[in-house]
């Protein structure tokens, strides 16, 4: 009988189901001796950009979504990045996620704080806020990463800010969400 490890390439064999894997799938262990292809780490990205002009959100003294037009990273897996300034988690199983966020904004009036924070499905997600001290005119930068456990199919996340009076003007946006299969 020979050892698996000294039989030649030509006699070695394939798992289960890889002559039929979609590209870029690995396989994931399922317990009790199962296992399937999947993608290892699913992802999406969606950015805006207007330095110049940018999108005015009116007077948000109460928490406001972020309706920039948004642009697809294009590097989706299981995620779907939407021009609406949304990422939408649409693989099937439950997945832990990293988000990073960044949002550039200016605004008008006097000195006044802003608040951004990450929404899931229409919800705050606790623990999320940010705040930032801007001064009138003055270009300003938030950064929000956060790891959310429990993501399931159509969760999807969105970016929200706030502030006691005046406009604000966003000029540039980017969400990006990092799948982790735990």
């Amino acid at each position: 009988m020979t050892a698996h490890a000294s039989l030649a390439e030509a006699d070695l064999h394939e798992c289960k189901g890889a002559s039929t894997a979609v590209v870029g799938k690995t396989i994931i262990a399922g317990g009790a001796g199962t296992a399937t292809f999947k993608y290892a780490n699913p992802h999406g990205g969606i950015y805006y950009s207007d330095v110049g002009v940018g999108t005015v959100i009116t007077a948000p003294a109460a928490y406001t979504k972020l309706a920039v037009t948004t642009v697809a990273s294009g590097m989706a897996i299981e995620f779907t990045e939407a021009t609406t300034a949304r990422l939408t988690y649409t693989g099937a199983d439950t997945i832990d996620c990293r988000f990073i966020c960044n949002v550039g904004y200016t605004q008008s009036g006097a000195t006044r704080d802003g608040y951004l924070q990450l929404w899931k499905n229409g919800v705050a997600i606790a623990g999320t806020e940010q705040v930032l001290t801007c001064e009138t005119t003055d270009k300003n930068h938030f950064t929000l990463v956060w790891d959310q456990p429990n993501i399931v199919t159509n969760d999807y996340f969105e970016l929200y800010m706030k502030q006691a009076a005046g406009d604000i003007t966003i000029l540039s946006l980017y969400m990006t969400a990092l799948g982790m299969r735990g």
